[in-house]
This record gives C-alpha cells, structure tokens and sequence, in this order.
C-alpha cells in the first residue's frame, strides 16, 4: 500500500473512531441523567446557601450531585455528538454546519463554565465551618451566593438556547440529506423549537416552564437515541467516496 493511501486510510479510520464517540455520547449523557434524577432527592434540595454548606460539609459527594457535576459530563459529551455530526453533514452544507457547530458548541461552552465555577461551594463550605468568626462565616455565604448565582438560571437558559439554535440548523440541513432518517430531523426541530419555548416562558410567564420543560425533554431523549443509532451506522459504513474526500 502505497503511503498515500495508508493516509487516506488513517484519516477514514480517525473519522470513523469520532462517528463511534459521537453515538456513545448521548447514550452517556442519559445515562447520567437517569442517574441524578434517581440519587437525588428533589424534595430536600437545599434553599439557602447555609444549607449548601451543610450537605457539603456531610457528604461531598452528596455535594457533587446536588451541585450537578453530572450535568457537567453529560453536556460535555454532548460536544462530541456535534463534532459527529459536523463530520456527517458537512458535505450537504458546509457553512450551515460551521455555524450550527458553532452555536451547539457555544452552548456547550456557556453551560458547563458556570455550572464548574459552582463546584468551589464545596471548598467554600469547608472553610465555612473552620472559620474563627462571624464575619467570616458571612463572606464566606456571600461568595457562595455569589457562587451559585451563576448557574441559575440565565447561563443555563443560553446555554440550552444556543445549543437549540445549533440542533434546529443541522436538522434543517438532515432533512437535505439521505445521511439521515426524516423522523431524526423532524425529532430535532420540534427539540429545538420547545426549548425555544421553555426559555421564553420563563421570562414572560414562568408558571408554564415546568410543563414546557418537560415536552422538550420528551423530543430530545428520543432525538438523542436516533442520533446515536444514526451515527452507529455511520460508523460502520464509511465509503469509498469518504475516503476520496479525504484524500482530497
């Protein structure tokens, strides 16, 4: 085999390896959130700041999930199912698929930075409860609120946002493409369009956010199971005309 085509032939393999990262991801990402809605208990989430510090200073990995550091791995991974998807769809429209990386990545991004910041609660309720005095104590609270403030609820409203704007530009171009099935488009845009919803209402009428929610979620957990079966496929079924783009 000739040097050349031992390049292409790597190069359709490296592809082929991100098709197979990509379909895992979303299977990960539900998994982790099956597990934080099952391990925690939603009905003594804390609702001050004291309360933080309290179940930190008790279990810190209690701390962990109730400060949703799954959240974090699960939109992480979700990085990986847009950079498989980019790969996929790029040759039906490659601009509309820069941009629709872009907002998805950028969501990505706006999510996980706020929610990782809050993670140093727990270092915060450790010096909370060495601290010598009252003064202290209340700094301590105040950087904590301060702490917590970011990840509710405007980063993750635009993180969630801009995410959405991605998914309903890459879905457009799926329906323009035989890659992938109509069904996996359509599931994609009605995601898109009830996470849109969700983020308006909770600015102009926040009593229908819950429901809205909800609906979202019930587009995206089937979005993100055909996406991961689609990819899957992908992954198995690279072709000559992929490897000559390749080679370029």
């Amino acid at each position: 085999m000739s040097s050349r085509k031992q390049d292409v032939k790597i190069a359709a393999g490296g592809w082929k390896n991100l098709y197979r990262m990509g379909a895992a991801a979303p299977l990960l990402t539900l998994l982790f959130y099956i597990s934080e809605f099952t391990l925690i208990s939603w009905y003594s989430f804390p609702s001050s700041m004291e309360e933080w510090f309290q179940l930190c200073q008790q279990s810190k990995i209690l701390g962990l999930l109730y400060l949703n550091s799954l959240d974090i791995l699960s939109i992480t991974l979700l990085g990986l199912m847009f950079l498989a998807l980019f790969m996929a769809l790029r040759k039906s429209d490659q601009a509309w698929m820069l941009a629709a990386t872009f907002f998805a990545l950028l969501g990505v991004v706006v999510f996980v930075v706020p929610r990782t910041a809050a993670l140093s609660i727990l270092t915060l309720s450790d010096r909370h409860a060495l601290a010598s005095s009252g003064e202290e104590q209340a700094r301590l609270l105040a950087a904590g609120e301060a702490l917590g403030s970011m990840s509710l609820p405007t980063p993750q409203t635009a993180g969630f946002f801009f995410m959405a704007v991605g998914v309903l530009i890459l879905s457009v171009v799926m329906l323009r493409t035989q890659s992938f099935s109509r069904i996996t488009a359509w599931l994609g845009i009605l995601a898109s369009v009830a996470t849109f919803a969700d983020d308006i209402s909770l600015v102009v009428y926040p009593a229908v956010s819950t429901t809205l929610m909800i609906l979202s979620g019930l587009f995206w957990i089937p979005w993100w199971l055909m996406i991961s079966r689609e990819l899957f496929r992908l992954n198995k079924t690279v072709t000559q005309e992929e490897e000559t783009y390749y080679a370029g």
